[in-house]
């Protein structure tokens, strides 16, 4: 199967909808069954070796790059295991994600942008308003844990960002977020305190709101 048939199915309002339900939906529903079986084999877990930490990184790029597994999660769930060791890995597992996502959304689906165009006319300012400001776009796209990893993924690869403003803005953008939830995870004493934490929701909703105010205030169409 080439890559113009999943462009086409991708051109089309089915295929639009089943990709943002797949990157929105999937990761939490995912979520929801990690954290079940992180509860029930919480000891096991803890006598991973060092291969097994590899292990488990590698899969979580591909998770996290097909839009399986939250970003967020994969950071909090590490903090908790591994404590603030756990920064080195992940950043890299989220990197190697990003550009698995990234690469994928090039090749699978390069006529969106211009489907776009057509059905949204005003999207077309906001495009090149992403192409004179690509370094900045991605940082506050990573930077808010409100807008899903995978998509965002997709989004920043077919508005045309160039791969070193992807990637250093990325990198970037995110070290706040994964930070504090490789942290907050390393102070919980049990998984559900880290699951459930309040300030875990709390740093949600304030990076999410510097992430979409800040996007909307850099993108929005010129009057």
């Amino acid at each position: 199967m080439n890559n113009h048939k999943y462009s086409s199915f991708f051109n089309k309002p089915i295929g639009v909808f089943m990709l943002m339900i797949w990157m929105t939906i999937i990761p939490w529903v995912s979520t929801l069954a990690i954290s079940y079986l992180a509860l029930v084999e919480e000891e096991w877990i803890r006598t991973f070796t060092i291969s097994y930490w590899f292990g488990f990184f590698t899969v979580s790029v591909f998770s996290m790059g097909l839009a399986l597994t939250p970003t967020t999660f994969i950071s909090l769930l590490s903090g908790y295991f591994l404590g603030i060791q756990a920064v080195v890995p992940v950043v890299i597992s989220y990197q190697l994600a990003s550009l698995v996502g990234f690469s994928l959304a090039q090749k699978l689906d390069s006529n969106t942008k211009s489907w776009v165009q057509t059905k949204f006319p005003k999207s077309t300012t906001i495009f090149e308003n992403v192409g004179e400001k690509q370094w900045l776009t991605t940082f506050l796209a990573r930077i808010s844990p409100a807008l899903p990893f995978g998509l965002m993924n997709v989004v920043l690869a077919i508005s045309g960002v160039r791969f070193r403003s992807f990637f250093w803005g990325g990198l970037i953008g995110m070290l706040p977020r994964t930070i504090f939830f490789i942290w907050l995870g390393s102070q919980a004493s049990y998984l559900m305190e880290a699951l459930e934490t309040q300030d875990h929701v709390i740093w949600l909703i304030v990076l999410s709101i510097i992430g979409i105010i800040g996007l909307y205030k850099l993108l929005k169409p010129k009057p």
